[in-house]
């Protein structure tokens, strides 16, 4: 999430098990008992915003000077060290995802080539893999059917259901499941039908696309809107096994989003620095707060799918956080980092675990990558794993 969120709000009081949520977490607290909450850690420095991000899941961020723009190099980061490891037999070896591209970040690129806030993954220290903005188009990656923008189009108004192309496989397979299997494979094929069904609401744009033919179709009008599709196609993409590691861009560092939906008509950056002013102090928090509120559905439906013996949060780890603390002086200490699901049994929750003063967010970074099974030196500063 850009911008951070206000310590003082965000982190507990209390260590250990049992801790008091504080007012931004608690849309979270129905889901105690699979939550590990972090504090104490600090991210790497480096560029006010773009650094924030950047160097989110590698420690480093962008290798080179500011005005080097013709060097796009960063370091390979942990969420592709882990696909590695798990996605080597799934359809998708890992889905970039986000909200919103740079025509909503406020000035340049912190001297750097813009293509750093437009990822927090590195499939290589050469080779960024962009967030992907347009639901539609990340529907049709994990369920095929892919082609030009007016193609889209096209499909949106006139063709059937995706999911009618495989019809005659999924009824030769219903034949060979016994009757739990075919249980779960109703509930996901009623998951996929709905999401599908959402995308097609879009097709209320079609004039302005038409006017715009090299725009991508299926971005949706409401930022609510937004958010809830994009997470649901991340539960689809693990409930059908089609990818096992994602990451979400929720918006660019500096961005200028509002959150009108939610009666903050300012944007996210200019809100962000509040000034220690109570009213302001309100305002970046409630931001956070229904940032937050959106994660913990997706978390519901994750902890609503079975899986195995359990449930997808039974077998899933979701870290979430910031590059950031408090974003009115750009901190860069005790930055929010929580995560959320059992790892199979890797991962214990409610506990609100208090890192070394100043630990190295890369520390943690090693702790998720051992905890997939991925071997990985260090991250950025690290001196060691940090104990979750």
């Amino acid at each position: 999430m850009p911008h951070g969120a206000y310590p003082a709000m965000w982190h507990p009081d209390q260590t250990g098990s049992d801790f008091e949520f504080k007012p931004i977490m608690k849309p979270l607290e129905p889901y105690r008992d699979h939550l590990v909450t972090i504090s104490q850690m600090k991210a790497p420095d480096g560029s006010v915003h773009l650094g924030a991000s950047a160097q989110w899941l590698n420690g480093v961020g962008p290798v080179g000077e500011a005005g080097d723009y013709a060097r796009i190099e960063s370091k390979k980061t942990v969420d592709q060290y882990i696909a590695d490891v798990v996605a080597e037999d799934t359809p998708l070896r890992s889905l970039e995802v986000g909200t919103e591209d740079m025509g909503t970040a406020a000035g340049a690129c912190d001297g750097f080539p813009c293509v750093f806030f437009n990822t927090i993954s590195w499939r290589d220290d050469t080779s960024p893999l962009p967030v992907g903005i347009n639901p539609q188009v990340t529907f049709e990656r994990m369920f095929g059917d892919p082609g030009t923008p007016s193609q889209r189009l096209e499909r949106l108004r006139q063709k059937q259901s995706m999911l009618d192309s495989v019809a005659h496989e999924t009824k030769r397979l219903q034949r060979t499941l016994g009757a739990a299997d075919n249980v779960l494979l109703d509930q996901y094929l009623t998951n996929v039908r709905r999401v599908e069904m959402q995308l097609q609401k879009m097709d209320a744009r079609a004039d302005t696309i038409v006017e715009a033919p090299d725009a991508p179709v299926g971005v949706p009008d409401q930022f609510d809107d937004h958010l809830t599709v994009t997470y649901d196609l991340m539960h689809l993409a693990f409930q059908g096994d089609l990818s096992r590691v994602f990451t979400f861009m929720l918006g660019h560092e500096a961005s200028s989003r509002s959150y009108a939906h939610i009666g903050i008509s300012e944007p996210h950056h200019p809100v962000s620095h509040h000034a220690d002013k109570p009213e302001g102090i309100e305002k970046y928090s409630k931001i956070v707060t229904y940032q937050i509120a959106k994660l913990g559905e997706f978390v519901d439906k994750l902890g609503s799918t079975p899986d195995g013996d359990g449930t997808l949060l039974d077998s899933a780890v979701v870290y979430w956080g910031s590059g950031m603390s408090n974003a009115n002086v750009h901190d860069r200490h005790n930055a929010p980092a929580i995560l959320l699901g059992g790892g199979n049994g890797h991962l214990q929750g409610n506990r609100h675990i208090a890192a070394k003063e100043k630990e190295p967010t890369g520390n943690l970074l090693l702790a998720l990558a051992d905890m997939a099974g991925a071997e990985c030196e260090s991250f950025g500063e690290s001196t060691g794993r940090l104990a979750i």
